[in-house]
C-alpha cells in the first residue's frame, strides 16, 4: 500500500476523511540549539511591496510601529504607534498599501509547487481584520467604536477586505491548499466584543472571507486566543474548517469536542500556559493524549501545531521532547482510548 503523503493526511484530518495519523507540524524556533523538524505543513508568505521604505524602527506597511518586550527576540512584538489614532478624519488621507503589486507575488507558483512535489500541505496568510483595526485604531479607541463608530470600523473592514480578495485569489492561482488567518479576539475569561456586536460589525467579512476559500476549492484556518465559546457557533457559519488554538485547555478540551468534534478541526499544541511551560512532563503527556482522544473521534479532526516560539513561553527541551513523544505515540489510528491518570485527578 502506498504511504499517503503529508498534504493527503492533512486533507483527510480536515475532511474527516480517516487519516492514518494526525498531521504533524512541529517546526519551531530552537530551544538549546534543538529543533525538531517533523511537519506535514508548509508556509509560502506574501512578499512584501518593494518599493515600501519604513520611516521608523518597526514600522510595517501598514504605518504600524512595533515594539518587542522579551528578550528571546522570537515575538513579533506588540503595536504602539497607531496611524490612526489621532481620529477618523486620518482615514481620509491614510493610503493602505498596495497588495495588487506582482512583484509582492513573484515565484509564488514555483514555490507553492515545489512544497507539493515535497509532499507537503501548502497554507498562505493574509492580513487580520479585528487585530488589524485594533492596530491601526489603537486599543482604547478601537473598543469604543465598536458601539459608537461601528460605521467608520466598516469602511476599514471593507478596505482590508478588498486586500483579502486580492491575497485569495493570488494563492488560489499559485496553488495554495488553505489560508491561515490570526485574530486574538478574547481575554481569559470574555471575548473582546459582545456576540452581537461580532455579528454586526465583523462576521459579514468571515463570511466572505469563507465563501471566497471555499469556492476556490480551499481551506479556511483561524487562529485565535481567548475565551471565544461565544463566537464559535458564528465561526461555523462563515465556513471555518480549522481553528488553531494554542491554549485549547482555555475554552475546555472535553467542552470543545462536546459541543464542536466533527465540526471545526482543532490545530493545537499542548495548552502554552497551563500545560507545556509548567515542565511537568507528565502533565504534557497526559494532555497530548487528551487532545487526540477528545478531538480525534470523527475520522480526522486534529492536528498538532507546536507553538513555535517556545522559549518566549518557557518551554524547555524536555518538555519539547514529551511533546513532541506523546503525539507521536497517542497520535496514530486506531487511538490508544484515553483516560486520565489517576495520579493527576486531583
Amino acid at each position: 500500500m502506498t504511504e499517503l503523503s503529508g498534504r493527503e493526511i492533512v486533507r483527510r484530518c480536515i475532511t474527516f476523511r480517516d487519516p492514518p495519523r494526525v498531521a504533524m507540524d512541529f517546526l519551531t524556533a530552537p530551544i538549546g540549539g534543538r529543533t525538531w523538524a517533523h511537519t506535514d505543513f508548509a508556509m509560502v508568505g506574501l512578499g512584501a511591496d518593494p518599493d515600501f521604505k519604513p520611516t521608523r524602527p518597526g514600522e510595517n506597511e501598514f504605518g504600524i510601529v512595533y515594539e518587542t518586550f522579551d528578550a528571546t527576540g522570537e515575538n513579533f512584538g506588540q503595536a504602539k504607534a497607531y496611524p490612526l489614532a489621532v481620529g477618523w478624519e486620518a482615514l481620509d488621507t491614510y493610503r493602505w498599501p498596495d497588495f495588487g503589486k506582482p512583484g509582492r507575488y513573484a515565484g509564488f507558483k514555483e514555490r507553492v509547487a515545489a512544497q507539493h512535489a515535497a509532499g507537503k500541505y501548502v497554507i498562505g496568510s493574509m492580513p487580520p481584520l479585528m487585530m488589524l483595526a485594533t492596530e491601526l485604531r489603537g486599543m482604547e479607541n478601537w473598543l469604543t467604536d465598536n458601539l459608537l463608530e461601528p460605521e467608520r470600523l466598516h469602511d476599514v473592514l471593507r478596505a482590508i477586505m478588498r486586500i483579502r480578495r486580492q491575497v485569495i485569489d493570488a494563492y488560489h492561482a499559485a496553488g495554495a491548499d488553505a489560508i491561515i488567518t490570526w485574530d486574538d479576539m478574547g481575554l481569559a475569561d470574555r471575548e473582546f466584543v459582545r456576540e452581537d456586536v461580532f455579528r454586526d460589525i465583523y462576521f459579514p467579512y468571515y463570511k466572505e472571507t469563507g465563501d471566497l476559500l471555499h469556492d476556490r476549492g480551499m481551506h479556511y484556518i483561524h487562529h485565535c486566543c481567548g475565551m471565544v465559546r461565544r463566537y464559535l457557533d458564528l465561526f461555523h457559519e462563515a465556513g471555518l474548517d480549522v481553528l488553531q488554538l494554542d491554549q485549547p485547555a482555555l475554552m475546555g478540551i472535553d467542552w470543545l469536542a462536546e459541543h464542536y468534534g466533527g465540526t471545526f478541526t482543532f490545530w493545537c499544541p499542548t495548552d502554552i500556559q497551563k500545560t507545556a511551560p509548567t515542565g511537568d512532563l507528565e502533565a504534557i503527556r497526559d494532555e497530548a493524549h487528551h487532545l487526540c482522544w477528545a478531538f480525534g473521534q470523527t475520522g480526522g479532526g486534529f492536528m498538532v501545531k507546536a507553538y513555535a516560539q517556545p522559549n518566549a513561553v518557557g518551554i524547555s527541551v524536555a518538555a519539547a521532547e514529551a511533546q513532541y513523544q506523546a503525539f507521536r505515540q497517542f497520535g496514530t489510528y486506531p487511538m490508544t482510548p484515553y483516560a486520565r491518570r489517576a495520579a493527576m485527578r486531583d
